[in-house]
């Protein structure tokens, strides 16, 4: 990255989040540079897992033995303009690859004024009638254009398709299978391919539904999927399938409206689609417009739901300000050690044994649970100044007064900034993992949802709020040794119906021991864990194509997992 590059990235962080954030960003960079050993062996690794990749993928996208029978028809709605010849015909040469033969493309190109993207348009036309072409005579623009192909379809289930992407062989099967299983939302994981398609990258391993992780960011993004009934709802309500007002996040704002209105929301945890990177560069006015209509895609979206909260735009990601209302806390502290400024009671217990006693002995509505030795990484950004010192708290419990949230957790990192907890996953072996365990802060965390707020199964009881109604009707942490009782309680909060929040804006730093499951849990927190939840709890935020250590499994199995 050059300096000039450099100095325009760190103009635009102090523009969003205000003249406090110099001392991170400062340090940030230092350490960047005084570690290049550290981003140096990140590499390394990056690039042997990407030579690997390619061998995985390829087994990945071995077809599922066993024929689909079904009468329905996936319509996959392709708007174009001006697409290249080689890439349009990529995309038609992976459908015509597909094992199951039940589709149409619905292709409207906005009036090309390339002879030869029209060309290819009326051979593929001619070549099979699966192709349905209509040769627009204006440019729609982007959702225009895929309104424009949604009208000529026909199928039972509608996706949308970029024009210069790719389709796996399955896609069309999987996605018609879900739909057969009553799912009316389906979506899929994804990657990327470099530009003359022969390199695959950048595996998107996603979650299934997680209403929070959608609002932060469109992590659902592609092949998207729904029922023709679901589909002609939002059209009736909206007006359209995509709304042009979104342009840049119309496929963000399609995703929060579809998954309000649907009853069965699946996601496939198998590589359906590949996103093509061309060359080419995307300037940061553009990346500010995304994000402009992200933000006010999910500020609409909240009005819908009544849900009083503010939104704005840092750093090109949404963030939400929830309505909190004044609310008593005690906090309540295993260990010695200094802690961030709480308001209100403070209780210290000698070791975790007793935190269900202090729970009952507590007079606040809210229960925050607080490791000695805590220290706060970073200041609150400029939009956090109403709350002052208690900024990182009001963080916390602006969502855990959400009557639908039960734990809600932040990251804890050792003193050289590398994470031991940022939410935590269950379906593995030795009870639970942490999302990023051991990667580190400065370097290139998975998909970055380090920094995103989203839904996750559990959160370390080291550092977490909820409400003390929650928590005792929960019955409290269970007994055990290690912080499977952190992972124990997201689980019961899972079962009552509830979700579990993991917000990056507390982040902590915890020097000296570590309570956060790092390692296996001891033996016989394992026997417990597992009498209670089984040998494979459910896990709906944790792709079951990872390994415990973060890595792809080449164990993959078809598995559907609903709202």
């Amino acid at each position: 990255m050059s300096l000039m590059t450099s100095l325009r990235h760190f103009l635009r962080r102090v523009r969003h989040d205000g003249p406090q954030c110099i001392p991170g960003v400062v340090y940030a960079r230092w350490m960047t540079l005084i570690h290049r050993d550290i981003l140096r062996r990140e590499a390394a690794r990056r690039a042997q897992e990407n030579e690997a990749y390619q061998t995985w993928l390829r087994q990945h996208e071995q077809p599922l033995p066993a024929p689909l029978c079904t009468d329905r028809t996936l319509s996959i709605l392709i708007p174009t303009y001006n697409t290249r010849p080689d890439l349009l015909q990529a995309l038609a040469n992976s459908l015509l690859s597909q094992s199951c033969p039940n589709w149409e493309a619905c292709i409207y190109d906005g009036a090309s004024t390339h002879a030869d993207t029209r060309g290819v348009l009326t051979d593929l036309a001619a070549r099979d009638p699966r192709f349905r072409v209509q040769l627009g005579t204006a440019n729609l623009g982007i959702s225009g254009n895929t309104n424009a192909a949604f009208a000529m379809a026909a199928g039972a289930v509608i996706a949308l398709c970029d024009h210069d992407d790719l389709l796996a062989p399955d896609a069309v099967r999987c996605i018609l299978e879900a739909a057969e299983n009553g799912a009316d939302f389906i979506y899929t994981d994804e990657d990327k391919v470099s530009e003359d398609g022969t390199h695959f990258f950048e595996p998107h391993l996603k979650a299934d539904f997680a209403p929070d992780t959608l609002r932060a960011g469109n992590y659902i993004c592609h092949i998207t999927a729904m029922t023709r009934e679901l589909a002609e709802a939002l059209v009736r309500t909206d007006g359209s399938l995509l709304r042009s007002e979104y342009d840049g996040s119309q496929d963000h704002d399609l995703a929060l409206r579809a998954t309000e209105r649907a009853q069965h929301i699946v996601h496939i945890p198998r590589i359906l689609y590949h996103w093509r990177m061309l060359d080419g560069s995307f300037s940061h006015q553009r990346a500010e417009k995304c994000a402009l209509a992200a933000a006010t895609a999910v500020t609409k979206q909240l009005k819908r739901l009544n849900i009083p909260a503010k939104v704005s735009m840092e750093a090109l990601r949404t963030r939400i300000w929830y309505s909190c209302p004044e609310a008593s806390v005690t906090a309540i502290v295993v260990g010695e050690g200094r802690i961030p400024p709480v308001p209100g009671e403070v209780i210290r217990v000698t070791d975790a044994s007793w935190l269900n006693n202090a729970a009952r002995r507590a007079s606040g509505e809210y229960l925050l649970f607080l490791h000695g030795g805590m220290k706060l990484l970073e200041k609150p950004s400029k939009y956090a100044w109403l709350h002052g010192r208690y900024a990182w708290l009001h963080e916390m419990l602006m969502y855990a007064a959400r009557r639908d949230v039960g734990c809600v957790g932040s990251a804890i990192l050792d003193h050289q900034r590398f994470y031991r907890h940022a939410g935590y996953a269950v379906n593995v072996p030795g009870g639970a993992v942490s999302h990023h365990a051991e990667q580190w802060l400065y370097g290139h965390p998975y998909m970055i949802t380090d920094r995103l707020v989203r839904n996750v199964t559990g959160v370390s009881s080291a550092l977490m709020i909820i409400r003390r109604e929650t928590f005792l009707q929960m019955g409290g942490f269970g007994e055990y040794e290690s912080d499977l009782r952190g992972a124990d309680l997201g689980l019961k909060c899972l079962q009552a119906g509830l979700i579990n929040v993991y917000t990056p804006h507390a982040r902590m730093v915890c020097r000296g021991h570590l309570p956060c499951l790092t390692a296996p849990a001891p033996e016989s927190d394992l026997l417990r864990f597992r009498s209670t939840w089984g040998e494979h709890p459910l896990e709906r935020y944790y792709s079951p194509l990872f390994t415990r250590d973060g890595q792809i499994t080449v164990d993959v199995t078809h598995q559907e997992t609903e709202k």
